[in-house]
């Protein structure tokens, strides 16, 4: 009476030995580190995973984390206020940051801008040694989507996914 998907091309691990092999009817992974980013060739990535971001010769590190929602936020609410925490470091020279920006792009495909929650934001400039946290805000429909970043205003460099869910 057992039926389901079939062990056909799995080698099954003995259970003391983590989580099993790899299924070869899956792609094999191929993360090689961190993800690099620029305005011709932007990065995708996810919550938690920092992008090393190329702009004309000079680099920074950009992570982004999250969402968080406020404590009272309703169980099974469809729109959902979240919180996303956003670190720049690493910058590899003095870094002009006046244009930057964040904005989410939802799963409906609707545009949303990321607000700095009050005593945080974007610095001008990013130098060298300099470690920045901004906290960014905005309410979205309850589901997947996408944070994306503008370093210089106009063209998106690197994206991370998020899922906003309240279940």
């Amino acid at each position: 009476m057992l039926s389901g998907c079939s062990g056909a091309g799995v080698t099954p691990t003995p259970g003391g030995a983590g989580i099993g092999d790899w299924p070869t009817f899956l792609p094999t992974p191929s993360a090689e580190g961190v993800a690099h980013g620029s305005p011709s060739n932007p990065a995708m990535s996810f919550a938690g995973s920092p992008v090393i971001v190329t702009l004309d010769g000079a680099e920074i590190t950009v992570n982004v984390e999250g969402p968080s929602y406020p404590a009272d936020t309703k169980l099974g609410d469809d729109r959902v206020a979240c919180t996303f925490t956003v670190t720049l470091r690493s910058a590899s020279t003095d870094l002009d940051l006046r244009a930057a920006r964040f904005d989410l792009l939802d799963h409906s495909g609707a545009v949303h801008p990321l607000k700095s929650i009050k005593g945080t934001s974007i610095p001008r400039t990013l130098r060298p040694g300099q470690t920045v946290q901004v906290r960014l805000t905005t309410t979205v429909p309850s589901g997947e989507g996408f944070v994306r970043f503008y370093p210089e205003g106009s063209e998106a460099t690197a994206g991370w996914d998020y899922v906003a869910e309240t279940d």
